[in-house]
């Protein structure tokens, strides 16, 4: 008894302070320099703290792996470690490898230690996200003399508490909380087990449907818009010169137009772009003007060249697509974020799925193995034969239930990739679409300019004409005046 207040005493120094450790120094050392360096984010105020772990009896021989399932907690601006998973247990059943005997504690030293973590998903408080997904670190140790148990749950809050409580105070579940036998503490033992895994199991279901609905509401209308795309107007080229007919018509036919002065027809098939059907409108542009027969221009007064310089319209293709509403909404990169991060909740949910079933196979193996070890007593095979058999099916029962729920992580996963690809489609599509669109404009601009330019010559001509025949009246004119 000395021995545990000794290392009661020390227990700032866990694990270096276990009288009989079953790990080697340099592990241990390891230890206490990760505890001190997490020391800022693990432990606060007596007043603020939710565990009092260094007043706990069971500290001096709890196995020093359940530092490994506590680190992960603590204050953190983001998830550090969150993903971390698994199962370690220490068993001492034979005489030869007893542990700690102290009969005043009811430690015989025959006993099995196992910790682990599990993750779920819980309805979260306040704004922001409705589900959350939570942690919790197990450990526990029974004894198989005297029947102690003793359980350290550590969670951000009391939900597990609740339910343990509430299970002993249960008519129906007489199970939990009895300990009068041998064999009905190791049965409660399991029943709180399963506790523990059914928190483990519960809500995924309906935080799948939260992503899938989530998916839906956002990549529902490309399934079946209707993106409008013009189709390239043809230049009207009959006004131009024919040594200046040299551009193609990229938009319908590859083929040069060689000095064709027939009107092309203002319609032409939409292009089908990655199994979307565009639909094309057609945009009219009214002809340039006829250049003047007259060589004197007509006197009505001269404009400004800047004017006759017309801009395209704006395209009619707007970069959206239509609901099955007839709303108009916008296909966008910030479209493509939002699937991106529904993809990650299902990758996490997938891994930590995954990581439960992990811990539910460890744990019903180790205890259709620790029946069989040398210094189990026959007895309490026998008498527990049926409590097992109820903990094995109850515990395949839920492996599979998220087994199914992986299922559907894995569809919902296939069918965001299909989304993203299809979304990537739309947007290349766009972008295409776009820059078409912008080459027509400029094609159009260019043939408003080259009006501009003949205008521009026929005013030159008309203005030297002008000049001409003021070169010739003038000195007429000055020749009257000068006998008047």
């Amino acid at each position: 008894m000395e021995q545990v207040i000794s290392s009661c005493n020390a227990a700032a120094n866990y694990p270096q302070n276990l009288i009989q450790s079953s790990i080697y120094e340099f592990v241990a050392n390891s230890y206490v320099e990760k505890l001190d360096e997490h020391q800022r984010d693990l432990f606060g105020a007596d007043e603020s703290a939710g565990l009092d772990f260094w007043e706990l009896s069971d500290t001096s021989r709890v196995m020093p792996a359940f530092l490994d399932f506590v680190f992960p907690f603590g204050m953190q601006a983001r998830e550090r470690d969150f993903n971390f998973g698994g199962f370690r247990q220490q068993t001492r059943l034979p005489d030869s490898d007893n542990g700690l005997r102290v009969p005043e504690l009811g430690w015989s030293g025959r006993d099995y230690q196992i910790c682990f973590n599990l993750k779920s998903v819980e309805q979260a408080r306040g704004g922001g996200e409705p589900w959350s997904i939570r942690q919790s670190a197990i450990h526990h140790s029974f004894d198989i003399e005297s029947g102690k148990a003793s359980w350290m749950v550590v969670k951000a809050n009391k939900l597990l508490q609740e339910r343990v409580k509430s299970a002993t105070i249960s008519r129906g579940l007489r199970t939990v909380g009895s300990y009068d036998k041998l064999d009905r503490a190791f049965a409660s033992t399991l029943a709180t087990h399963l506790i523990f895994c059914e928190w483990a199991g519960q809500n995924w279901r309906w935080y799948i449907k939260f992503l899938e609905d989530n998916l839906q509401d956002i990549t529902q209308h490309m399934l079946s818009p209707v993106v409008r795309t013009p189709t390239s107007p043809k230049l009207d080229l009959t006004t131009l010169p024919p040594e200046n007919i040299t551009l193609q018509d990229c938009h319908s036919s590859p083929e040069t137009l060689e000095h064709k002065r027939q009107p092309q027809s203002p319609q032409s098939e939409s292009p089908e772009i990655a199994g979307f059907h565009f639909l094309a409108s057609e945009t009219k542009y009214p002809p340039p003007p006829p250049p003047p027969d007259s060589s004197i221009p007509e006197f009505a007064g001269f404009h400004s060249l800047a004017d006759e310089v017309k801009v395209p319209p704006q395209s009619p293709y707007d970069l959206r697509r239509l609901s099955s509403a007839g709303k108009e909404t916008k296909f966008s990169i910030t479209d493509l974020q939002r699937i991106q991060g529904i993809e990650g909740k299902a990758n996490a949910a997938k891994l930590i799925l995954k990581t439960n079933i992990s811990v539910f196979l460890d744990l019903q193996n180790f205890y259709k193995t620790v029946s069989i070890f040398q210094g189990w007593p026959s007895e309490l095979s026998k008498q527990s034969h049926g409590d097992m058999l109820r903990f094995e099916q109850t515990l395949s029962s839920m492996e599979n239930d998220m087994r199914l729920q992986i299922s559907r992580v894995e569809l919902l996963l296939q069918l965001i990739t299909d989304r993203k690809t299809l979304l990537y489609g739309i947007l290349d599509s766009q972008r295409v679409e776009a820059n078409k669109t912008s080459t027509h404009n400029m094609q159009q601009l260019t043939a408003n300019m080259h009006d501009v330019a003949l205008k521009t010559k026929q005013e030159t001509v008309s203005m030297r004409i002008i000049t001409v025949v003021a070169l010739i009246f003038l000195p007429g004119t000055f020749t009257s005046v000068g006998f008047i």
